[in-house]
């Protein structure tokens, strides 16, 4: 039975169903302890939420998208230690499980262990080589270890990839990028593009007073 995941905007990645064995297995009480643990995240009810994700791994232990839900639903308790576990948990029972994969990368960037985040991006690359979301994370990885060829051939690979969502994001990581490398017109290129892309907002704001200060200074 295909299993729903949590609709979560902070920036965690929900379990997704996929083809592992593991997965092909579960059974029918756990994914329903599943789904109503996703409702009640979408509610911010994180409590109650790990109760029925803990009820779930009872029914089924090798259930990879729970052990990941947990996680998410453990950070927002601030329990980065169970967050971290359940996370380990999850890659334990299906090591090609790149949502899992992705919220490791997360904890390492929040811990400035950005080659520790580079190896979990590569697995979760690896594992989902299309997923756009993530190769915006690990060029933005890139950008901050200096990797500058590397934050770029990635940037450019998301917009190689035909996809709905807007990656503005992929475009200010290249103009900082070509920044660094000194290369003004890619840097101001990219940066008129992203503007293109996202008119308006804060990070907008900020793009506009660093695009007027390059053409200021290539003048």
């Amino acid at each position: 039975k295909p299993v729903r995941n949590a609709s979560l905007t902070n920036g965690d990645t929900p379990g997704a169903p996929t083809v592992a064995a593991a997965d092909l297995n579960i059974p029918e009480s756990a994914a329903r302890e599943f789904d109503r643990a996703a409702l009640l995240m979408a509610k911010e009810d994180w409590q109650k939420a790990i109760e029925r994700l803990q009820h779930a791994l009872a029914i089924y232990p090798r259930y990879a998208a729970a052990y990941n839900n947990l996680a998410i639903a453990y950070a927002r308790t601030g329990d980065r230690t169970h967050e971290r576990e359940a996370l380990q948990r999850a890659i334990g029972v299906n090591d090609h499980f790149a949502p899992a994969f992705v919220n490791l990368a997360k904890m390492s960037i929040a811990d400035r262990d950005f080659p520790g985040a580079q190896a979990f991006l590569d697995k979760a690359i690896a594992a989902d080589p299309a997923n756009t979301q993530t190769l915006v994370l690990l060029a933005n990885v890139e950008l901050l270890e200096h990797r500058y060829d590397d934050a770029i051939a990635h940037c450019r690979k998301v917009h190689s990839l035909s996809a709905p969502d807007s990656h503005a994001l992929a475009h200010y990581i290249a103009a900082r990028a070509f920044e660094h490398q000194d290369r003004p017109a890619d840097s101001i290129h990219e940066f008129q593009t992203f503007l293109e892309e996202e008119p308006s907002g804060e990070r907008a704001d900020a793009v506009r007073k660093e695009l007027s200060r390059l053409q200021n200074q290539s003048h």
